[in-house]
């Protein structure tokens, strides 16, 4: 069974634009701080990964199906799962609700590779985050690419 975790941010002024809804591209800015909290949540930091094991994380893909805007003071819910993952790249899935309207607001995914910061080639992620993929995903492994 896979792990689903749940943020929630306040939408400011400066996250809408001059209708007060959430500005498009700020839904990748949640989906983002969806899958750090996530990790964090499990014991994982990524600031570790970079900093001690030489590791980034760049986004490879990113997808977003807008369904209902978010508006200005709203809390938003961002849930994020794992939706498959290799020794070399994860995919992460996204839901986004408006949480006192209860509206379902967008959809997305994020595939991230792993790569070695001194020359930016291909690397296994490290055992713990590994491990982290077994525990919270343990159905979603080897199925990074979608169909």
């Amino acid at each position: 069974m896979t792990t689903v975790h749940e943020s929630r941010y306040r939408l400011l002024y400066r996250d809408v634009d001059q209708m007060g809804v959430l500005y498009y591209a700020r839904y990748l800015e949640l989906f983002e701080m969806g899958r750090t909290e996530f990790v964090r949540s499990e014991g994982f930091s990524y600031r570790d990964m970079e900093d001690r094991l030489g590791l980034m994380m760049p986004v490879t893909e990113a997808r977003c199906r807008y369904q209902a805007s978010l508006l200005f003071d709203e809390i938003a819910v961002v849930r994020t799962s794992i939706a498959a993952w290799t020794r070399t790249t994860v995919r992460y899935a996204y839901e986004i609700r408006a949480e006192e309207r209860d509206v379902l607001s967008a959809t997305g995914e994020c595939e991230l590779a792993c790569l070695r910061k001194a020359d930016s080639r291909p690397a296994a992620f490290p055992d713990t985050l590994m491990e982290l993929f077994r525990r919270v995903a343990p159905d979603a492994r080897g199925r990074t690419r979608r169909a």
